[in-house]
């Protein structure tokens, strides 16, 4: 690798709204962190200009010789079109244009899979113990900008990944309030997706139905979680709606590919709401189901607290790329 024994590295997360980029050397116990900065994708053009910028920082002697992104989007060979922005990136393209010697560009949400290893006991709670199969599928699923989900299996330290766009599927409602909220929802968007609830832009539009037929003012989703940990009690009942939404998401998602490794609530927003989601009563929702309630009953539910699980998976397979590993 260019005859350098520790060789630098690129990781970066970029989500619809932030990215999170990391410069980092690699070495034979893994990677330690050079420089780290979090910036807002809006303030830049493409990709291209946001890891320009990014590089341009700092005064580094050495340049990275590889870089594995994640990009909140669908990947189609090593290209990815983000969901939540106008942007593409192109891996050959990138390639070029910084002087990488590899590139990989990943799903956002599968690299969080690959941050999983990295978690201490500070980056995150159990909501449901169950019964953890440690050699089981685990399943990811956080909103954030949008609704995010992938699928693991294996040891966590190589897992194999399955990226997932789950959160585009529809939403069903599980009783008559979410069938009124539904119905609210599909005359203004003509289809209801899961994401459409489970998102930021969901919160507000959960707000605006939980305050109906108050007038208030606009709130954005920061400042309704903000509300609801203040005492507000229409942002309260926002929160626990939202709250109530996920983890009957997580749960069908569980069954879905039986996850008996466990769940896990990640993104942005589930550190700040993590009082309401550790409500008693969350683990009847997640339970909650006529036939297969012995089997979620079994399957672990976490919420993730480290908002760096994506860029930490990105730098454990920058890392492996640095080594020239496949």
């Amino acid at each position: 690798m260019n005859g350098m024994e520790n060789p630098l590295f690129l990781a970066a997360d970029i989500g619809g709204t932030r990215a999170r980029l990391l410069l980092g050397r690699a070495h034979a116990e893994g990677w330690h962190v050079l420089r780290r900065q979090e910036m807002t994708c809006a303030a830049h053009a493409d990709v291209e200009a946001l890891i320009e910028a990014f590089l341009g920082m700092g005064e580094d002697e050495e340049r990275p010789v590889v870089a594995c992104l994640a990009v909140a989007g669908a990947l189609e060979g090593q290209r990815i079109r983000m969901t939540n922005l106008p942007w593409e990136a192109d891996g050959k393209r990138l390639r070029g244009r910084f002087d990488f010697s590899r590139v990989l560009l990943i799903n956002d949400f599968a690299v969080q899979a690959h941050g999983l290893a990295c978690l201490d006991d500070d980056g995150i709670f159990s909501l449901h113990p169950g019964e953890p199969d440690e050699e089981g599928v685990r399943a990811l699923i956080g909103p954030g900008t949008g609704l995010g989900m992938a699928v693991l299996s294996g040891a966590l330290r190589h897992p194999l990944v399955f990226p997932s766009q789950g959160g585009l599927a529809d939403f069903a409602p599980r009783d008559a309030r979410e069938l009124a909220l539904f119905e609210a929802l599909l005359a203004e968007h003509g289809r209801v997706s899961i994401e459409t609830l489970l998102s930021g832009r969901g919160i507000e539009r959960l707000y605006r139905f939980v305050a109906q037929p108050e007038a208030l003012l606009a709130k954005d989703a920061a400042g309704i979680w903000a509300a609801a940990l203040a005492g507000d009690g229409i942002a309260i009942e926002t929160m626990r709606l939202f709250a109530r939404i996920l983890v009957a998401a997580a749960a069908n998602l569980g069954l879905t590919v039986l996850a008996r490794g466990g769940v896990y609530l990640t993104g942005g927003i589930v550190p700040r709401i993590l009082p309401f989601l550790r409500a008693p009563e969350l683990i009847e929702v997640f339970r909650d189901h006529p036939s297969m309630g012995a089997v979620l009953a079994r399957i672990p539910l976490y919420a993730v607290r480290d908002e760096l699980l994506g860029l930490k998976g990105a730098a454990q397979i920058a890392t492996r790329l640095a080594r020239g590993e496949s």
